[in-house]
């Protein structure tokens, strides 16, 4: 049986629960290395990786850093281009989200979500895509939320966020497609 990504290279952020540990399984599943970001890795998820990666045959490399620190970021970028594998995708996937009414919202958690939600897939992209565009090829995937297009009572912060990772991607792909 043919797998979709065999032999493909991903960058996944926030790859340890929910949506981003789904995704980790899927590529995987179809045949993708993995660089698996997470903020903290556990031992749970050392394990995880370790089985998954054996049961797909794939290699799936856990990495810990904190995407809002960029002296952190570039040495993980280092470590791609020491590496000297080709990236075929990177998914901005990692976000947090802080729920408070708009006259409530505190600014210091508002900056918090713009930096995790929006600065910090922002500038791992702009690494990534010097990689991709020497290799001449290369796809992103960002995440966002039906909540950046509608907003939601207690989100405005959120909703900002998501709202500028549409703005983006729109851009990036007249830009870069």
């Amino acid at each position: 049986m043919s797998r979709l990504l065999e032999n493909k290279n991903i960058v996944l952020t926030g790859s340890n629960r929910g949506i981003g540990r789904a995704m980790l399984e899927t590529f995987a599943e179809n045949g993708a290395n993995v660089w698996a970001h997470t903020r903290v890795i556990t031992e749970e998820f050392e394990m995880f990786c370790k089985e998954l990666s054996e049961k797909e045959d794939v290699e799936i490399l856990p990495l810990e850093f904190d995407i809002t620190d960029y002296e952190e970021v570039c040495r993980f970028i280092k470590q791609v281009m020491s590496a000297k594998i080709k990236i075929d995708g990177l998914v901005n996937n990692a976000g947090i989200l802080y729920n408070a009414l708009f006259p409530m919202s505190q600014l210091e958690k508002v900056r918090e979500q713009f930096e995790v939600n929006f600065f910090a897939p922002y500038i791992l992209t702009q690494y990534i895509i010097k990689l991709m565009l020497k290799k001449k090829s290369g796809s992103i995937v960002n995440l966002s939320s039906i909540v950046g297009l509608d907003g939601n009572e207690g989100q405005s912060a959120y909703a900002g966020t998501k709202a500028a990772i549409i703005g983006l991607t729109k851009a990036l792909s007249k830009e870069l497609g």
